[in-house]
C-alpha cells in the first residue's frame, strides 16, 4: 500500500529544481526543528523494556550527524518502544509454547503469533516515520554513517590517465 510522499529536511531539499528565493529559503530553514535535544527525557508511563529502548535509540541519534529526532517526536518515539516492548514480550510467551494450541479440541493458531504480527506491523510504521529503518532514512536523505570508502586498486588501474 502506497504510502505517499514524505516530507524532506529543507537542508537537503536540490533548489535547482524548486527554485526557492533566498528569502524563502532562509526563513524555511530558520522553521525546520532542531535535531535531538539534550533534554529530551522519556515520559513517565514508560517502563522496563520500553524505557530500554528509548534509551537505546535516543543514544543512537545523538551519535548521527544529521539531527533528526526533536521534541515534537516524543508521542511516536514512546508508541514505538510500546510496541517493541509489547513484540519483545509476546515473543518470549510465544517460545514458550507451540505454534499451535488445542482449545476443546479445535485447533488454533497461538495467540502470540498474532499479536507479534500487529506489533510488528506497527513498529515497521514508527520505524519509517522515525528514520529508524533503511527505508525511512533513505526517504529523509540521511546517510547512516559516513564511512571513508577505500578506492579499489583495480579501478586506479583502469581509470589511469582519465579525468575523475
Amino acid at each position: 500500500m502506497p504510502t505517499g510522499r514524505k516530507p524532506r529536511p529543507f537542508s537537503v531539499v536540490d533548489n535547482k529544481t524548486n527554485r526557492y528565493t533566498k528569502k524563502e529559503m532562509e526563513a524555511r530553514e530558520a522553521a525546520e526543528p532542531t535535531g535531538c535535544s539534550d533534554n529530551l527525557e522519556p515520559p513517565e508511563e514508560l517502563e522496563g523494556a520500553a524505557l530500554t529502548e528509548w534509551e537505546r535509540v535516543v543514544r543512537l541519534y545523538r551519535e548521527l550527524d544529521s539531527e533528526i529526532l526533536n521534541d515534537l517526536d516524543i508521542s511516536t518515539l514512546s508508541a514505538y518502544c510500546e510496541s517493541v516492548a509489547i513484540y519483545k514480550k509476546a515473543q518470549r510467551e510465544y517460545k514458550k509454547g507451540s505454534l499451535i494450541i488445542k482449545d476443546e479440541g479445535r485447533i488454533k493458531e497461538n495467540p502470540y503469533l498474532r499479536i507479534m504480527r500487529l506489533e510488528g506491523a506497527s513498529i515497521a510504521k514508527y520505524a519509517e516515520q522515525l528514520c529508524l529503518s533503511p527505508v525511512g532514512r533513505a526517504r529523509m536523505g540521511v546517510i547512516a554513517a559516513k564511512k571513508e570508502v577505500e578506492k579499489d586498486p583495480l579501478d586506479n588501474l583502469l581509470t589511469l590517465g582519465r579525468p575523475q
